[in-house]
């Protein structure tokens, strides 16, 4: 891997081993100081934003998995894509889950990574869901989408998964989406699977590294455990995300 590709892949790494705590034995609700906060933080907009992803996951908290991914990956994808240096005056700045959704849009990342929380937030397990970083073959364009792995049991090399994309709208298996050359997946318990993607439909596992650290990103993850944190605060202790 490059040197940028590297430093993404640990990015996604702490953020995911952080991330892997949203998950809900049942539906609850948000505290309505979560509500006033972002309203003060964000403005109204954002606040009638993030009360309507609360009731959507309220609704489709029960409903089959198709349907939670369906229906995720659809509202999701309304999020305009808007680059980080567009929107932040940053190259690569990582938005929360919340802020990208509460600002409305954010780059490829952040969408992949905000249908990864809502989903977690439905009680889908953490085992099923896992970001891949790719190439759109046409254009040579890095892109990021979110993989529902439908066998986690299986060997990695003998696994099913759904495409979740803001790119190709219509979910898709993975063996569907030619249009899209694989370079390595990641998951929430830190492990990274290398893939070797020839372009023409061939494509297998070159290595599978467990439980990656990097020391370098303590930064990142006390920026996020902060922000976490402040949000389980205003929420009467229960994890927003």
């Amino acid at each position: 891997m490059s040197k940028t590709t590297r430093l993404l892949t640990m990015s996604f790494v702490v953020l995911l081993s952080l991330l892997s705590f949203s998950a809900r034995a049942e539906y609850q609700p948000w505290s309505p100081k979560v509500f006033a906060h972002i309203n003060h933080k964000y403005g109204a907009d954002a606040e009638q934003r993030m009360r309507k992803l609360q009731r959507f996951i309220a609704i489709n908290y029960d409903k089959p998995i198709q349907e939670k991914l369906s229906n995720t990956n659809s509202m999701l994808n309304h999020l305009p894509w808007i680059t980080d240096q567009a929107k932040y005056q940053q190259n690569d700045y990582w938005a929360t889950p919340l802020e990208t959704i509460a600002t409305f849009g954010g780059d490829c990342e952040d969408i992949a990574i905000s249908k990864f929380v809502v989903l977690r937030n439905m009680g889908v397990p953490t085992e099923h869901l896992t970001l891949a970083y790719v190439k759109i073959k046409r254009t040579g364009e890095s892109h990021m989408v979110l993989l529902y792995i439908i066998d986690p049991q299986a060997p990695t090399s003998q696994q099913s998964s759904l495409v979740l994309d803001n790119y190709d709208k219509q979910i898709k298996t993975g063996e569907e989406r030619q249009d899209i050359i694989a370079i390595y997946s990641v998951s929430a318990n830190n492990d990274i699977v290398l893939i070797s993607d020839d372009g023409r439909g061939n494509r297998t596992i070159l290595k599978e590294i467990e439980d990656v650290k990097f020391a370098k990103l303590d930064k990142i993850r006390a920026q996020i455990l902060s922000n976490q944190t402040f949000y389980q605060n205003l929420n009467d202790g229960i994890p927003l995300f």
